[in-house]
This record gives C-alpha cells, structure tokens and sequence, in this order.
C-alpha cells in the first residue's frame, strides 16, 4: 500500500490561508448576447483546535465581488445573503468531508436580522421564496452541510484535501447540475502526485457534455483547483486560488 493511498492533507494549525474562490457561468442560449456572471469570494481558512479535536476550520468571507455583461438588479440582494454567511465553522472527516456546522445558531440569528431588514425592500415572490429557502436550510443542519459543501460554495476545496495515488470514482450532486448524481474520477497526473486530473461522467440524466478540472498542490497543500462544466447552452467554471505562501 503507497503512503498516500488514505492521506488526508492538513494545512498547519492556526494560520490563515488566504483564498479566492471564482464561480464564472455563461449562458449562450442567445448567441447574439452571451451572459456572463462571474462570482469572487475573498475566504481566509484556518485550521483550529478544540477539546483535542484539530479537524476543525473557520471560513471567513472578506469580500465579495459580483460582475457581469449584462445588467443584474438583485446584486446588493446576493451580496447582504452572502454577507449572513460571512463566518462559517465546520468540522471535517479523515476525507475531507464536511460532517458538522459548529455555530450554526449563530449563522442562524444573522440570517434572521438580515432577512427581516432585506424583506423591507424586497418583496417580491422569487425574493420571499429565495430568503425562505435560506431558512429552511438553516432549520435542517443536515441540507446546510450538502449547501456548504456543493462545488459552488466549498465543496472544491475541502474534497481537495483527501488525495490518493490510484484513481478513484466518487458519485456527487451539483446544486449546477440540477442536482443530478455524476461519477467524478480523480488520478495523479504523474508519479509526483502534485497535480490530479478530474473528469465526469453522468449518471443520472444528461445535464453536461464536459466535466474536466484539476487540483495542484504546493508543499503538500491545495494552491489551485478547477474544474468547468460544459452544458448544451452555458459553462460553469469553479476555480480556486491560494494567495498566501
């Protein structure tokens, strides 16, 4: 057995590690106007310990930044939503998934103050509806687990940190995908083991014709990761940047 086949990678304890996370989608289903959206996130991640247990993180968005061709009337709506979810604290398992949201309560009574102040002027259905779907999630610890840890919050990142030095098959849903079951495999792109391959395959429908990435690694740890999803009429690209050494 190689000394990677279960090695889960861990950054050091208490530092900060600097990230941006990018979400860029195209819509071409009007050729004669491509929309384009792009979505980045300014996160600093630290490792901490408690009670002897050290498989925890804290998430902190600093800074969001949305930008697109075309005109969007809801961005403060996004940005004050992300804005409740600024400070997120999980615990992880020997893969790297996400198994515990550590102050969900608190998450939970920022959502509420922000909610009640965003439904003053916001009172249309797909405004209410959006905002009650965000509270339903925070009722259910559970669905908010799946949210954080889809691609197009931190499921890129945390996935990341558990590697192997064979290929290896994992059936996931993207909230992107329609939330279809995909069998993503992920191989060593050489002998080094600093750069994995990722491809997928449907299982469930047929919402992408592509579903290629990668994941580099500096020193051990996670320094780049991308994967783009191709459908009939759009592309999603998750991409994610360490900025600290």
């Amino acid at each position: 057995m190689n000394y990677l086949d279960y090695q889960i990678i861990l950054p050091e304890l208490d530092k900060i590690n600097d990230y941006i996370f990018e979400t860029i989608t195209k819509d071409f289903s009007n050729l004669k106007k491509v929309k384009k959206i792009s979505y980045i996130r300014k996160i600093s991640i630290t490792r901490y310990k408690n009670n002897r247990n050290d498989m925890l993180f804290q998430l902190f968005l600093s800074e969001i930044e949305i930008t697109s061709n075309v005109s969007i009337e809801n961005i403060f709506f996004l940005k004050k939503i992300a804005g409740a979810f600024d400070e997120i604290e999980v615990q992880i398992n020997d893969y790297g998934q996400i198994i515990k949201i550590l102050n969900i309560e608190e998450i939970a009574k920022r959502w509420e103050i922000t909610s009640e102040k965003l439904a003053i002027d916001n009172v249309g259905y797909a405004a209410i509806s959006y905002m009650q779907d965000i509270s339903n999630l925070l009722n259910d610890e559970q669905k908010l687990i799946s949210f954080i840890s889809d691609y197009k919050m931190f499921g890129l990142y945390f996935s990341s940190l558990h590697r192997n030095s064979y290929a290896v098959e994992r059936k996931r849903k993207i909230i992107d995908c329609g939330s279809n079951l995909t069998a993503e495999h992920r191989y060593p792109k050489n002998e080094k083991f600093d750069t994995y391959l990722i491809e997928g395959t449907p299982i469930e429908g047929n919402d992408f014709i592509k579903y290629e990435g990668c994941i580099e690694y500096r020193n051990g740890q996670v320094e780049l990761a991308a994967l783009e999803i191709e459908k009939e009429a759009s592309t999603i690209l998750y991409n994610i940047n360490k900025t600290t050494l």
